[in-house]
């Protein structure tokens, strides 16, 4: 059940520093806020992500919450490695060629609610800490 964990303890780029990702093949995962949107592979994942990147658009979209989780392998495991992630997460993007006004909107609620919904349980938990410690 927590497998889909494990993206999140690889090494990650936020959008303004993908000109520092290695010059290696691998697999990487666009994320935001512990979701799982696009898994893809790139031979050269720094030059992958130089040029325009189809999804670099939606992925601008997500800052200050997206994140470019990637994990270095051999040109020979991208392939194999990327279609078994893809099945076991279904992640939003894959197998859509564009995404849509309404997609992205759908995103940005989801993305801002969740961080609303953090932010509101993070203030009730002080406050149920606060009362406690005054009585």
């Amino acid at each position: 059940m927590t497998e889909w964990l494990h993206i999140f303890w690889l090494p990650s780029k936020p959008i303004k520093k993908l000109k520092e990702l290695p010059q290696d093949a691998g697999v990487y995962y666009i994320t935001a806020l512990w979701i799982v949107l696009y898994i893809g592979k790139a031979k050269n994942l720094r030059s992958r992500w130089k040029t325009a990147h189809h999804r670099y658009q939606q992925f601008r979209l997500l800052h200050p919450f997206g994140r470019l989780h990637y994990k270095v392998l051999t040109t020979n495991q991208i392939h194999s490695f990327e279609k078994a992630e893809i099945a076991r997460f279904r992640p939003a993007w894959n197998g859509t060629a564009r995404v849509t006004f309404w997609d992205l909107l759908c995103l940005f609620l989801a993305v801002w609610g969740r961080v609303i919904i953090y932010l509101f349980l993070l203030m009730l938990a002080i406050a149920a800490l606060i009362y406690l410690l005054s009585n």
